[in-house]
């Protein structure tokens, strides 16, 4: 099978991972033939270049600039023009392929210009990796106000979804949220496609070590957060429960990661005198799992105004390192995403997001109750290798692929 992967990301180093890296690895080890097609900011100062690396086809394209420390303007400048130029670039480098498949993801590989202009030249299917809802999500947190506005881009979410066969949705609240809100689609278009990661190897690692690289203690409990720190993720309330049990010297707090409320929750910590809390910008993906398993617990933190079902991706990386997660969420998360938690993978407890009282006392129960503690760390690492395993989601696009196929032959 040819398989063509637009992912907004993907490493320039080919020895480093990521969540898109992990799934594309996947096909590559199992014989397909696997092409990636990625964007590569003009900040970085380097030219549109095609590259095998370690046996998949990669194409990195120019673009503008997208992430990090740049105006909205020019975010929004660069996601109206790359679409164009990415097509452009794939039929140059790959105009003689005979492509099986097409896989975009939300919000940025999902455009229905890009998608259609695949699927008519290569005459292949497409299928959609479902991770943001927008603008519904944006309009939640109130950084999108104008009805028109809003339309416009409403009008163009449902032409991107329209324009692929198959989607896949990261957990049943998804998809029962899918079938109600956007009725043109069949629900035969519908599967389940968690996130995923690869099996984690056992490792044993040197705690004290790590803990003492990063100036903890060997019988601190700690909470880390690793990832985006952006509005959606409320990190405020992290903030908030930190100054609750400040009290508690065993107790600290660690964000791993940048985003663009950064500073502001630096500044917040300042003037909160957070003696409890630190920050980490940037630590290797190797280095990040080690930390990660010297922590106790993963924190998960969600805006309350959200009504979109959201599963955060962070959950992938304290599951796979058996860590117990406390999870303070919205109420359309808490009925999905925080069910799943407490109910069927028992990993960790959950509470919406505007009861403080319940975060504080969801944090002592797990850092008083080792046997708990024990047995929710124990259901992390079980209920991923099971479930998560980026080998289920591999398996599921073959079978997509084998019954269309099964159709044509009919």
């Amino acid at each position: 099978m040819k398989i063509l992967f637009l992912f907004i990301s993907y490493p320039e180093n080919p020895n480093d991972s990521n969540l898109t890296k992990d799934l594309s690895d996947k096909f590559n080890i199992n014989g397909e033939e696997v092409y990636i097609a990625t964007i590569r900011e003009k900040k970085f100062g380097k030219p549109t270049e095609y590259s095998k690396e370690n046996g998949v086809n990669v194409l990195r394209i120019k673009s503008g600039n997208m992430f990090n420390n740049i105006s909205k303007f020019e975010k929004l400048f660069t996601m109206m023009t790359m679409n164009n130029n990415i097509l452009k670039q794939i039929k140059k480098y790959w105009g003689d392929v005979k492509f099986d498949i097409v896989v975009g993801t939300t919000p940025y590989m999902a455009n229905y210009k890009l998608i259609n202009g695949l699927k008519t030249y290569y005459k292949c299917s497409s299928f959609l990796i479902l991770w943001d809802l927008f603008p519904q999500n944006a309009k939640d947190l109130e950084l999108l106000k104008n009805k028109l506005v809003f339309n416009f881009f409403k009008n163009k979410e449902h032409k991107n979804l329209k324009s692929f066969d198959y989607i896949g949705c990261m957990s049943k609240g998804n998809i029962n949220y899918v079938k109600k809100n956007y009725s043109f689609l069949d629900e035969k278009q519908l599967f389940l496609f968690p996130l995923w990661g690869n099996k984690k190897e056992h490792c044993d690692i040197n705690k004290e070590s790590i803990r003492k690289k990063y100036n903890f203690k060997n019988d601190d409990f700690i909470l880390v957060f690793g990832g985006n720190m952006g509005k959606p993720q409320n990190l405020g309330n992290v903030l908030k429960l930190a100054f609750e049990v400040r009290n508690i010297q065993q107790i600290k707090f660690l964000f791993v990661g940048r985003g663009t409320e950064t500073e502001k929750l630096k500044k917040l910590k300042e003037e909160m005198k957070l003696e409890n809390v630190s920050f980490k910008d940037f630590v290797p993906r190797n280095d990040y799992e080690n930390l990660i398993s010297s922590c106790n617990l993963g924190i998960v933190s969600l805006d309350p105004r959200f009504t979109v079902p959201n599963f955060p991706s962070k959950t992938i990386d304290y599951l796979k390192l058996g860590l117990p997660i406390l999870a303070c969420v919205d109420k359309c998360a808490f009925d999905d995403y925080g069910k799943l938690l407490e109910n069927e993978i028992k990993a960790g407890i959950c509470c919406l997001a505007t009861d403080m009282q319940q975060y504080k006392e969801n944090l002592i129960k797990l850092y008083s109750d080792k046997q708990l503690y024990l047995e929710l760390s124990k259901n992390a690492k079980e209920y991923y290798d099971k479930f998560f395993n980026v080998e289920n989601n591999y398996l599921l696009i073959k079978k997509i692929m084998g019954d269309k196929n099964d159709e044509r032959n009919i």
